[in-house]
């Protein structure tokens, strides 16, 4: 004869397997967030600084939902969009991080995987918990199945944004290695001989 399955062992099993999920879904808006607040900068360099501390308390109050839109409109593009130019009458600099893709149709896929995390995660937040059942030991294994379904998606975009974020941190701890270089002094100088 089967032992009754403890209902407390499950619900414990699928309470475990939710904070899991939101603890991604957190991690997700996290790399967001910074990514966002490094990815763009423009002023003068005596500036740059405060603009990144900024940027960040700016995009630290921003949604899940506001981060993904902000990073499809300008760090996932097309590879035909147009650089931002420097506004301004003084000396400053400009730099941008940008994921392009030339194929139009991965570039909509990536995009609309990104905003279906979005809709998942508040579906999950703001309905189905509401309606979770925690007297039923089938709403639990329900909820298991699915908690489990979506973590590796969770994962992937942990990966992908991850990514991202330490290919532009490298991008610009490189770029400070080349300036202070003799090479790059050297380019200078090849470079206004050639004007």
């Amino acid at each position: 004869m089967d032992e009754p399955i403890d209902i407390e062992v499950v619900r414990t099993e699928a309470l475990r397997k939710l904070g899991r999920n939101i603890v991604n879904f957190s991690k997700i808006e996290g790399i967001l967030k910074y990514l966002l607040s490094v990815t763009q900068s423009e002023g003068l360099s005596t500036s740059t600084l405060n603009q990144l501390v900024d940027n960040y308390e700016r995009f630290r109050k921003h949604t899940l939902g506001r981060l993904v839109g902000k990073l499809h409109n300008t760090v996932l593009v097309d590879d035909s969009q147009s650089e931002p130019q420097l506004d301004s009458s003084e000396l400053g600099m400009s730099w941008s991080f940008k994921a392009t893709y030339s194929d139009p149709d991965f570039l909509t896929a990536q995009k609309q995987a990104l905003s279906d995390i979005v809709a998942e995660r508040n579906k999950l937040i703001h309905e189905d918990l509401a309606l979770l059942d925690t007297s039923s030991i089938e709403d639990y294994y329900k909820l298991i199945s699915f908690l489990d379904e979506q973590n590796p998606r969770l994962l992937a975009h942990l990966e992908e944004l991850g990514w991202m974020l330490t290919s532009c941190i490298e991008g610009l701890k490189d770029l400070q290695s080349f300036i202070k270089s003799p090479d790059f002094h050297q380019f200078i100088h090849s470079s206004q001989s050639d004007a």
